[in-house]
């Protein structure tokens, strides 16, 4: 939090922190910011134990408050949500696997911040996205059967089957 003019603590802007992705996410007071595995969800958790609309934050007040609405418990502070709840600051949440917490205060060194919570639509099944990425090697433009080295591995692989199998032969 920061000082305003007469020392009193000022709020800074709202967000969910996903440490783990090193993200933050913003939250608003014009549209609730909402989690679950639908792709038309601002955080998409692809994970089977994660309701398609499972959980939201929506402002009420001056407060974000944090809705379960899906089928499967959400977590609040290791405890499962029964009725909205008024989020603290340094609040936590679990949605799946993925632990989020709640901040006004400055964000945290190296940390994202999310793109805007509207997002075009999705124009077919291999546009969308999970929210987990793991990082994948580039994809070489070439086959891997193409490449030399890949190629050189291969053969001499069956030529030392070759020569295991006509020593066992021989032994016979």
């Amino acid at each position: 939090m920061t000082n305003d003019h007469t020392g009193g603590a000022v709020a800074g802007p709202p967000h969910l922190i996903h440490a783990f992705a090193h993200r933050a996410y913003p939250l608003t007071i014009e549209r609730p910011l909402t989690i679950g595995r639908d792709t038309s969800s601002d955080i998409i958790v692809n994970e089977v134990s994660v309701s398609r609309h499972h959980a939201e934050v929506r402002a009420d007040s001056g407060e974000y408050v944090l809705h379960s609405v899906g089928s499967t418990p959400t977590l609040l502070n290791d405890v499962p949500l029964v009725g909205p709840q008024v989020l603290r600051e340094g609040d936590n949440f679990v949605v799946g696997t993925m632990r989020f917490s709640f901040t006004r205060e400055r964000l945290p060194v190296a940390m994202a911040i999310a793109k805007s919570a509207s997002q075009p639509p999705m124009s077919s099944v291999d546009d969308r996205r999970p929210t987990l990425k793991l990082p994948r090697q580039e994809q070489a433009s070439v086959s891997p059967m193409k490449q030399p080295g890949v190629l050189w591995i291969v053969l001499g692989v069956l030529v030392a089957i070759a020569i295991v199998a006509s020593l066992v032969y021989r032994a016979r």
